[in-house]
């Protein structure tokens, strides 16, 4: 896969994003590739859209966006995702923007990397993994009961959180095949080896799952409800919330 990275901040400079991407460029070949299959080739861009009409990059198979304000006309939710849709609306998106990461008290390369791994795992936001119903959906060790619904596949919000450096930058902590159920990969839970059982939760992360055209959260016991917000106020752009989006169009 080609991944175009494009940085719209004026909070990050391009010496900054560049280093960033290229350590997140590392953690995908070293990493996650042997956990996951998957790789990809990462391509930094700065870019101003105001330029409505440009392409962004005619080979990309998906972009993942850097902005500064969420609420920013231009560079926002809005303006990044109307950018998107004139101009690759085909092809996959994330979003990463300052003032969250700030509201989530997170660090936005830890948030970027985050956003690259779970583009990788699925990039058009429609897998899952059938699994055991908790019983109580919350707590790092949910209860589960009989019967099976499906879970998102997405290989780092349970552990969200948790991260670890290359080359002085910090990405994000990811979950390996055995999380979910799956054969193969590395046999751990997670890529640093912390305490996290098959479809739990860090303390810090959280987890969706499906039923029907509905989707519950399993929140760790240390989210705080600031963070809860920070996350709802971006709903719409999220890969959780494109994906109730698409159970409900059903």
């Amino acid at each position: 896969m080609k991944l175009t990275l494009a940085n719209v901040s004026s909070g990050v400079s391009q010496k900054d994003f560049g280093a960033a991407v290229t350590a997140i460029g590392k953690q995908v070949t070293q990493h996650f590739k042997p956990e996951w299959g998957v790789g990809a080739a990462l391509k930094p861009i700065a870019l101003s859209l105001g330029l409505k009409k440009a392409p962004i990059q005619k080979d990309a198979d998906a972009i993942i966006y850097l902005g500064d304000s969420s609420n920013d006309s231009t560079t926002g939710v809005k303006g990044a995702l109307g950018y998107h849709d004139t101009n690759n609306k085909r092809i996959p998106y994330g979003f990463v923007y300052l003032d969250i990461c700030k509201q989530s008290k997170e660090l936005w390369t830890t948030v970027l990397s985050h956003e690259v791994l779970e583009l990788l795992g699925d990039p058009d936001a429609v897998l899952t993994v059938s699994g055991p119903r908790p019983k109580h959906a919350s707590g790092p060790k949910p209860k589960l009961i009989a019967g099976t619904v499906y879970y998102d596949l997405e290989v780092c919000d349970p552990t969200q959180g948790d991260h670890y450096d290359i080359d002085r930058v910090a990405v994000s902590n990811f979950v390996g095949k055995r999380y979910f159920g799956m054969s193969g990969g590395s046999g751990k839970t997670n890529h640093l080896g912390l305490p996290l059982r098959p479809f739990g939760v860090r303390p810090n992360g959280y987890l969706q799952f499906e039923q029907g055209s509905r989707g519950h959260q399993i929140w760790g016991p240390s989210v705080t409800p600031a963070q809860k917000r920070a996350k709802k106020k971006t709903q719409a752009i999220r890969r959780n919330g494109r994906r109730i989006a698409r159970l409900i169009g059903n």
